[in-house]
């Protein structure tokens, strides 16, 4: 039996890169078919046939409109920024088309394809994550795993270290944070390494920071330097933009390298090259940099540890090799940053890395296993709930962010009303105290329950969440037969038949007029049925408040002591049609589920019917309010107009009295 290859794809905003792990246990880049080691992250819809790489890079600056780019950045909404021949592609089906280049240049160097493991941000939230599992199962792909790329990183590290051997007294354990500033992307990330042992302390980022950033600040700086000159804004030309851009990117990398460069820029007959010093780059970009700086300070204070504390700051993505990354670092912790491992490659060299430990696990073989790898949740998972003091929704998180998996929380809700009939649990992710602000990734439902539930009754609701990201949540209401299980799996974004029916036009490639009958053949089946219909996070609100029915007259709120008693309450679903899986009694769809029963805190004094209620909490209805107030000042306008008028011309308005 041939023994299945460990693959790992970095799958960039930028640049894109595989590699594999030989029989020895070293990784090894694929090149692709162009003889690179990179490949660019940038799909070139042709009228005769679809281009990944480096040549749809060169039609960037002819063809723009032709042309797809940057888009990790779009991963969570509905839609690429940018409609490609007029049409609108969900950015999952544009990441498939870079996945298929790669896949084809792995065929290609080894022969066939197993599973692969392909890395994210650290930061990125479930609809991003299920995405990217979505465009590799598109691109023909099976998916092992999707790794956070600082993990990814670490583990290329401590491979070149020699970390991954248990037992190897010589090596002091050591605490490392990962600087990941990539051409979209920014991570940064605490872990304690240890022989054998890989363990993340922390981890936070920003999705729409990276490299481009700095680009765009550049290209702002010589289009305007251009208009002020010759009257003609290069940034109201897609051509003569895209080219300007492509000059201040090569700038960039210049200025890397020496203190001054020059970018040229034409359009309408006229061109000019302007310079641009390091100095003056750093300047325009200080505001970039410190962004990254405070989110590095934000994660130390969050895992409470000093400077003192880190031993290697290690430097990843290929942004940073701007030297202000080096030396704000520098500066910040003291410590002189390591460039050991190369900033394009470790991410994909440690993804195969850690495909060979999870096959090796999975075969129960001793060689590759012989480490262990403990992750965290980036972002925290609670349900949506009202809290009791204000009757406002808010956020009750039962897993914060940076808790080390698995794990495993058991928090005691109870019921609001009399004879309460059902239990609606809302399963969200995200920081933010307000609901609206977070991501809907399940919900579930018990009903049925016995007639004559008294109020207060106990419900106690369990969040699982495994190490490999799987999260199942239990509710059950002791002293009935009634309970639910929610298995939650990357439970939101395209449907299995959605993803299914994009295989199609991504595995056939033959140019956008091939590929358009496709396209509105998989839109229209998807506006339906979940294929496409991702909204991004505010529209998903905005959605969300219209289709929630008004909130019932039962629900459940959380005993927590010392702060506001949250409770939950009703909501209705983000997943399209990928609802979560459900076992057991009680349990319905969406479809099925009642008006809104919610949960409430076991220490609540007293609990209004949600139907009362507006979002401020006061028994008075804010139309009210606003009339009530509106009325009052326009009578008060009246009174001091009439005595100002009275005042000055006391003949014309003789005073009542």
């Amino acid at each position: 039996m041939i023994r299945e290859r460990p693959i790992g794809i970095d799958l960039g905003t930028t640049f894109s890169a595989a590699a594999w792990v030989d029989d020895a246990g070293h990784t090894e880049i694929v090149r692709n078919s162009e003889g690179d080691l990179l490949t660019p992250s940038i799909v070139l819809f042709s009228e005769a046939e679809l281009v990944v790489g480096r040549e749809a890079r060169n039609a960037t600056i002819v063809q723009p409109d032709l042309v797809a780019e940057w888009v990790k950045r779009d991963m969570g909404l509905p839609y690429y920024s940018r409609p490609i021949h007029g049409e609108k592609f969900p950015p999952e089906v544009l990441q498939a088309c870079i996945l298929r280049k790669l896949k084809g240049d792995l065929v290609r160097e080894l022969g066939e394809v197993g599973r692969v493991v392909i890395t994210v941000p650290a930061y990125f939230d479930e609809p991003r994550r299920k995405g990217t599992a979505d465009a590799g199962e598109m691109a023909g792909l099976k998916v092992l795993d999707i790794v956070n790329e600082p993990t990814a990183a670490a583990l290329a590290f401590g491979e070149r270290l020699g970390y991954l051997t248990p037992g190897d007294s010589a090596k002091e354990p050591m605490t490392l944070l990962v600087y990941d500033l990539g051409g979209g992307t920014f991570d940064i990330t605490l872990l304690r390494l240890a022989p054998g042992k890989i363990e993340t302390l922390a981890t936070d980022g920003d999705v729409q920071l990276g490299g481009h950033d700095w680009d765009m600040r550049l290209l702002e700086h010589v289009a305007e330097r251009f208009r002020k000159v010759h009257r003609l804004d290069p940034r109201k030309d897609p051509v003569a933009m895209n080219r300007a851009l492509a000059a201040a990117i090569d700038a960039k990398h210049t200025l890397s390298a020496r203190s001054r460069a020059m970018v040229r820029v034409e359009i309408g007959g006229q061109a000019m090259e302007i310079p641009v010093t390091r100095e003056q780059f750093e300047e325009m970009t200080a505001d970039l940099l410190e962004r990254t700086a405070s989110t590095t300070r934000q994660l130390l204070t969050a895992a409470r540890l000093a400077w003192k504390d880190v031993h290697r700051v290690l430097l990843v993505g290929g942004s940073t090799r701007m030297p202000m990354v080096a030396a704000m670092l520098r500066k910040l912790s003291g410590i002189e940053p390591d460039h050991s491992v190369n900033p394009d490659e470790a991410v994909a060299r440690g993804a195969a890395l850690y495909a060979a430990y999870l096959l090796a696990k999975e075969s129960g073989a001793a060689s590759h296993a012989n480490f262990s790898i403990t992750n965290v949740n980036s972002h925290s998972l609670g349900v949506e709930g009202i809290e009791q003091d204000t009757m406002r929704k808010t956020n009750a998180v039962l897993i914060p962010r940076n808790t080390p998996l698995p794990t495993k929380v058991t928090e005691r809700f109870v019921t609001k009303m009399e004879n309460q009939p059902s239990i609606v649990l809302q399963v969200l992710e995200g920081e933010s105290r307000a609901p609206s602000e977070c991501t809907t990734i399940g919900r579930t439902v018990i009903r049925n329950l016995p007639a004559g539930l008294p109020k207060n009754w106990p419900v106690e609701v369990t969040f699982e969440y495994a190490a490999n990201g799987r999260l199942t949540v239990k509710a059950i209401v002791p002293g009935t037969d009634q309970s639910t299980t929610l298995d939650i799996e990357r439970a939101v974004g395209l449907s299995n038949a959605g993803i299914d029916r994009w295989k199609k036009p991504i595995a056939a490639a033959a140019g956008f007029d091939a590929f358009e009958e496709m396209v509105q053949e998989v839109m229209e089946m998807s506006d339906g049925q979940g294929g496409a219909n991702k909204a991004p996070r505010d529209a998903q609100d905005n959605e969300m408040g219209e289709a929630v029915a008004p909130m019932g007259e039962a629900g459940a709120s959380r005993n927590s002591a010392g702060g506001a008693q949250p409770s939950v309450t009703h909501f209705a679903s983000t997943a399209g049609d990928a609802r979560p899986s459900s076992e057991e009694s009680g349990h319905t769809t969406d479809e099925e589920s009642p008006p809104g029963d919610d949960l409430v805190g076991e220490a609540a004094k007293i609990a209004f019917p949600g139907k009362n209620q507006n979002d401020s909490g006061s028994p008075v209805p804010r139309w009210m309010v606003n009339l009530i107030g509106h009325t009052v000042a326009a009578l008060l306008g009246l009174l001091l107009g009439y005595l100002l008028l009275s005042y000055m011309r006391p003949d014309s308005f003789p005073w009542p009295w």
